[in-house]
């Protein structure tokens, strides 16, 4: 397809009077569907992260997907001792989500091998029609092979996004074929404790990434 520009998600403030509120914006082609779930506050405390610290943690979906091999994955049971980063996205996309997987595999990289080891990257496909498990397992292999890929309905991965405070709306396909699919471009660090208290925007460079990493490891 030929993607129309993006939109890198920033952090907005939703009204003077709540300043630490936030919502995050969307990346694709079109307008973020009026549903999508609100992000957790913004701390307004110095933060010894380099990522966006919230000031309301956002608990890690309890929900069952299928991983790229069509087995079943409990996206909590499988996050127990690890820390869980969890990005919604789509391997059509032309920007956002190869960056923010290639940043992620880099941050690894920079990382001590017995940190690295207690990290796990799930990516949760916003577009299963076309994500199939084969496409979603070459798409990752790319960028690190112990990257796990996750689809279901589209009423599925919206219910998962709703509840990790990601905003994400349906594909849409327009009259000249191309597709468009509005996602959050936040990546959720779920700690050891089931609580996301970082998340990563667009941009945020591989080292800062692995910083933030060794403080919640």
């Amino acid at each position: 397809m030929n993607p129309r520009s993006t939109r890198i998600a920033r952090l907005v403030p939703m009204a003077a009077a709540i300043g630490a509120l936030a919502v995050l914006s969307t990346t694709a082609c079109a307008s973020p569907s009026q549903e999508v779930a609100q992000a957790s506050g913004v701390s307004t405390q110095q933060s010894e992260y380099k990522g966006t610290e919230l000031a309301i943690p956002t608990p890690i979906p309890a929900v069952t997907l299928t991983d790229f091999n069509g087995k079943p994955y409990d996206l909590k049971a499988n996050a127990a001792g690890k820390l869980t980063l969890v990005y919604f996205g789509y391997t059509h996309c032309p920007d956002e989500c190869p960056t923010t997987m290639a940043d992620l595999a880099s941050a690894l990289r920079l990382l001590p091998a017995d940190k690295a080891a207690k990290v796990q990257v799930v990516f949760v496909t916003t577009d299963p029609d076309r994500d199939t498990a084969p496409v979603l397992k070459a798409w990752l292999g790319k960028f690190n092979p112990d990257f796990v890929g996750l689809t279901g309905t589209v009423a599925q991965v919206d219910d998962t996004a709703k509840l990790a405070a990601t905003p994400v709306a349906p594909p849409v396909k327009n009259p000249d074929g191309t597709i468009e699919v509005d996602h959050g471009t936040q990546v959720n660090a779920f700690g050891t404790d089931g609580l996301a208290h970082v998340v990563w925007l667009a941009g945020v460079a591989p080292k800062d990434i692995a910083h933030d990493i060794s403080l919640l490891t």
